[in-house]
């Protein structure tokens, strides 16, 4: 039985995995914050109807995202975590996309955001999705996740293109964004670095997420590997 998209057999789990699915979700949670204020934000920057629309019916997805998570970590720990993993991160990342948003960056709020943020989401909710059903775990019904899924791959195909089309013909990106590219990954590095043992317990592998996540990017980002 589904309950605001969440299976609620999930509250029938031994304490310890709760927890842990409650870890889970709450940091899956902080990233769909993020991407809700970014979106809202991001489509003042477009005259056109059509970017300021997918912009607008992005912010509204990601709030849906948000709420199907919050409501899974609290199903699973009514009284809430001691810790929320990834929280220093997230909140250092949102720090340079506010910084981005704040000077009427296009370009570096899609870098951050829909090209990035949304390409490691892409990735982590995929192996997720796949690893809780090797678990036997319905974390949240069927045509939530893959609703979800779908919608976060459009998000981040609309950053690339939209990056694409704004860049134009250039073909040198310049020093400022190859930076911020930098400081993104390094953050991003961090944040899956510090979050290893939650994705451990789950047998998932975070060293090949980041494989996945650079691969799917554009050459000229996965250039900036460390």
């Amino acid at each position: 039985m589904c309950l605001d998209g969440v299976d609620v057999v999930m509250i029938f789990l031994a304490k310890n995995e709760r927890q842990q699915i409650s870890r889970l979700f709450a940091f899956l949670l902080q990233g769909e914050q993020l991407a809700f204020d970014c979106a809202k934000r991001q489509s003042v920057f477009f005259t056109d109807t059509w970017h300021r629309r997918f912009l607008a019916n992005q912010a509204r997805q990601e709030r849906f995202h948000a709420a199907v998570f919050r409501s899974a970590s609290g199903m699973l720990t009514p009284k809430g975590l001691s810790a929320i993993p990834g929280k220093r991160e997230f909140e250092q990342y949102g720090m340079l996309l506010s910084e981005c948003l704040q000077r009427n960056d296009s370009m570096g709020s899609l870098l951050g955001m829909q090209i990035l943020l949304e390409g490691l989401g892409d990735v982590a909710l995929n192996h997720i999705d796949a690893g809780f059903e090797l678990r036997g775990i319905d974390g949240m019904c069927q045509r939530v996740r893959y609703l979800i899924l779908g919608q976060e791959d459009a998000h981040h195909q609309f950053g690339i293109n939209t990056f694409q089309n704004l860049l134009g013909e250039e073909s040198e990106i310049s020093a400022q964004l190859r930076q911020q590219c930098q400081d993104y990954l390094e953050l991003i590095e961090q944040l899956m670095e510090s979050t290893k043992e939650l994705f451990h317990y789950f047998d998932e592998n975070t060293d090949l997420y980041m494989d996945e996540f650079y691969q799917s990017l554009p050459v000229w980002v996965s250039e900036q590997r460390k």
